[in-house]
């Protein structure tokens, strides 16, 4: 049975900030490197990405091998998605575009067994071991460690969010903030002042109704700010780490001939 780390992270008033990387390429490679280099969790991203449901089990797979947590970023709320994720051995979820506290409610019936949900049982599947295990402390355990996040990043999520977060089971609200700037007419400007008095509003109701917070951070330094902001979990893209170290590394070796040799010196 497994222990969800980033939960257990999250939940850990010593604990500090804990940080994912959203990965939409099916590649068990790049969730062996996040887990070498220090990410707590790895969201496998099923709404932008291009993976099919074998594809989210063999990345899970290397999750669990290297002692990374394995969300599934799902591509909607729709139970059926969230029990294909579940059922693959993710160890929680990611559910974009949440608006409503129905919603809401829904996603933790569709992650959670009876009593607490409505989740189909089938021990034949990977999240069971196969039925190797004892059901009953399947079903426990796997209730006690799923990770719901839901993210908050619409104007009419900002309508709702009070009744969504006194929904039951919901561990954490993540704030998409480009989704939010182009959802309130801001157009990407993720530094807007209505988008950053949303995230101020969000940051303010989670707290006071006990969720967790996360946040998406494009860069390193905004990632530093945000857990200075009060952030129990950073995100960031895989494709932003890997287009700024393209870039990093293209100027650095297009320099001048004479600059290259000095840096060779050094």
């Amino acid at each position: 049975m497994f222990r969800n780390q980033l939960k257990a992270k999250c939940y850990n008033a010593a604990s500090s900030t804990a940080f994912g990387v959203f990965i939409g390429f099916p590649s068990t490679q790049l969730v062996e490197m996040a887990a070498y280099t220090g990410f707590d969790a790895v969201v496998i991203d099923n709404e932008h990405g291009m993976l099919s449901a074998e594809n989210v089990e063999h990345m899970v797979m290397a999750a669990e091998l290297t002692g990374i947590t394995p969300l599934v970023r799902v591509v909607s709320s729709d139970p059926a998605e969230l029990l294909k994720a579940m059922d693959r051995g993710a160890h929680g979820v990611h559910v974009p575009q949440v608006e409503t506290a129905s919603e809401a409610i829904r996603i933790v019936e569709a992650v959670k067994y009876p009593p607490v949900g409505r989740r189909g049982a089938a021990f034949s599947m990977r999240a069971a071991r196969f039925g190797t295990v004892p059901l009953s402390d399947y079903l426990e355990r796997a209730n006690e460690e799923s990770f719901i996040c839901i993210h908050i990043e619409t104007g009419k999520a900002l309508d709702n969010l009070q009744e969504i977060l006194e929904v039951q089971g919901v561990d954490a609200v993540y704030i998409g903030p480009t989704d939010l700037s182009v959802s309130l007419g801001c157009k990407g400007d993720v530094d807007h002042p209505e988008v950053r008095k949303a995230m101020e509003q969000i940051r303010h109701a989670a707290v006071a109704a006990g969720r967790k917070l996360g946040i998406h951070s494009r860069h390193a330094a905004g990632a530093v700010l945000r857990q200075a902001w009060g952030a129990d979990y950073v995100g960031v893209t895989v494709t932003s780490l890997v287009t700024d170290a393209f870039s990093e590394y293209i100027r650095a070796v297009k320099t001048k001939p004479e600059q290259t040799k000095e840096a060779d010196e050094q």
